[in-house]
């Protein structure tokens, strides 16, 4: 026997701190799929959405390719996109069901202008016109912020282990493939929530350096040799969010048929117990003098010459938290420093990269670029003179290891030459996390000395091996991993580390 599974995206990750909102047009800067056109750009990619569509064809499904839409993270979905988004996932429900079960790729920390938890607003949706019976299984970034709304909505919840997210794919087929039990009648699947009282925690999440995240999956592939416990899932949580649920959250999946509801709620008290165990452990980015001085010291040696490029990661303007990307500190610093060999980017700043590409190429111009969404944060506009060595439209494949396959655009996009350093300017927001971006202006990243990267964690990914150091340092962008900065009003309280809190 066939099912009937619907196949859902809508995924953003919204930053309540930034003064930019994310609307339509980001997510088509991104991309924004229906019905048929989804299968043709996932099928074979690195995705939640590929992963769904490596089961469906395994298990015999009839798949009703609904909608998917992806933006870089960014500010609050504006209420006329969620709106959009919403009202086309909801028409092609209703004209394509019923349905047997669905499957939704979330991220797990949107904020709409009219929801502080966007994903349950949309699950909400979702639920009017399917029904509240049928199973239905969600994939969540291992960033997401967890309502407990969402163990209403979803009886299955699968997120990410890997920080850099390189098994997306990976997910998807887990969350299917406990949504192809249920239908069969194999599981009765139920979710629960739990929380620790903190809004820092898990070492947000990094799995490259064997910290505390290691130790705590192994912990939850423990808890998942328990009879009826079929998935335990660990969330760092985001905050960059002012929202009711930021922070860590353990998500445990249970068989209601075999496990009672408390010995899930036990395992998910044990994990949470863990994650205050290493609520000291942070694994901090350094100062931005400390980082340039080490990289004028690598670079005055020679050490490197061979190696692989120093890469140089601008923490706290990661677009992928929704960071302006506009930042000048790093660099400023750099040209200031005297280091050559160097590439940076992606900067954002559309008006200077229309500017330089209608200058062209070998342009030699003098224009004030990035520092303009919020100049006080990350050393405002910076006025520079250089060459226009490339332009492109920016458009790129992945190649790796995150969104394999999938299309990505950095939109018009320009290298521009000051000094020693080649700087990548595009126009639409962009987080540094897979070489091809580079490439499109024709920037080779193993053949430069030093790499600016606009991202916290995921260019380990694609940089990591090729990279003879990695440095990463606060340059006070708009993502700075101090939380004690910020004004959170709707978070709940206590948590840790705002209070104090007793053990």
């Amino acid at each position: 026997m066939t099912h009937r599974v619907a196949i859902i995206e809508f995924i953003n990750e919204s930053n309540t701190f930034t003064v930019m909102r994310s609307g339509m047009d980001d997510f088509h800067a991104s991309h924004y799929f229906k019905g048929a056109e989804i299968p043709a750009n996932f099928r074979g990619t690195g995705s939640e959405v590929g992963g769904a569509i490596e089961v469906a064809e395994a298990r015999g499904w009839t798949p009703v390719y609904i909608t998917a839409a992806h933006a870089e993270p960014n500010g609050p979905v504006t209420e006329a996109a969620r709106a959009e988004i919403t009202d086309e996932c909801t028409r092609r429900l209703r004209e394509n069901g019923p349905f047997d079960g669905v499957f939704v790729a979330l991220h797990g920390a949107m904020v709409t202008e009219t929801d502080q938890d966007g994903d349950c607003q949309f699950l909400r949706e979702i639920r009017s016109v399917v029904g509240a019976e049928i199973p239905l299984a969600v994939t969540l970034d291992l960033h997401a912020n967890v309502f407990d709304e969402l163990a209403v909505l979803a009886e299955i919840a699968v997120s990410f282990r890997t920080y850099p997210h390189v098994d997306m794919r990976e997910v998807g087929v887990e969350a299917c493939e406990l949504l192809y039990r249920a239908l069969q009648g194999e599981i009765v699947p139920r979710l629960l929530v739990r929380r620790p009282p903190m809004l820092v925690g898990c070492d947000d999440g990094r799995t490259t350096n064997d910290g505390p995240m290691c130790r705590l999956l192994e912990s939850a592939a423990e808890e998942m040799k328990a009879p009826g416990i079929l998935n335990v899932a660990i969330n760092a949580g985001f905050t960059d969010a002012d929202v009711w649920a930021a922070g860590p959250s353990v998500l445990v999946t249970y068989d209601a048929g075999t496990a009672a509801e408390q010995s899930a709620a036990e395992a998910a008290g044990r994990i949470c117990d863990r994650i205050w165990s290493f609520r000291d452990q942070w694994d901090l980015p350094i100062p931005l003098a400390d980082c340039v001085a080490r990289v004028r010291a690598a670079t005055s040696r020679g050490s490197i010459s061979g190696a692989g490029p120093i890469v140089v990661a601008d923490f706290s303007d990661n677009p992928g938290s929704g960071a302006y990307s506009d930042c000048t500190a790093v660099i400023a610093a750099l040209l200031e420093a005297g280091i050559g060999d160097a590439a940076a980017g992606a900067l954002y700043d559309p008006e200077a990269a229309a500017e330089l590409a209608a200058r062209g190429v070998g342009a030699e111009v003098t224009l004030t670029i990035g520092g303009k969404t919020d100049a006080p944060v990350g050393g405002g506009p910076l006025e520079v003179t250089g060459t226009v060595m490339a332009v492109s439209d920016g458009r790129f494949v992945f190649e790796g290891p995150m969104f394999t396959g999938l299309p990505g655009s950095a939109g018009t996009s320009v290298r521009l030459r000051v000094g020693g350093i080649d700087i990548m300017i595009v126009s639409d927001r962009t987080q540094m996390l897979d070489r091809n971006i580079f490439r499109v202006v024709g920037i080779e990243p193993t053949e430069k000395s030093v790499l600016v990267v606009k991202s916290m964690q995921h260019f380990k990914g694609a940089f990591g091996p090729i990279a003879s150091e990695v440095i990463v340092t606060d340059a006070g962008g708009l993502c700075t991993p101090d939380v004690k900065r910020r004004l959170y009003t709707r978070l709940r309280r206590p948590v840790f580390p705002l209070d104090d809190i007793n053990d």
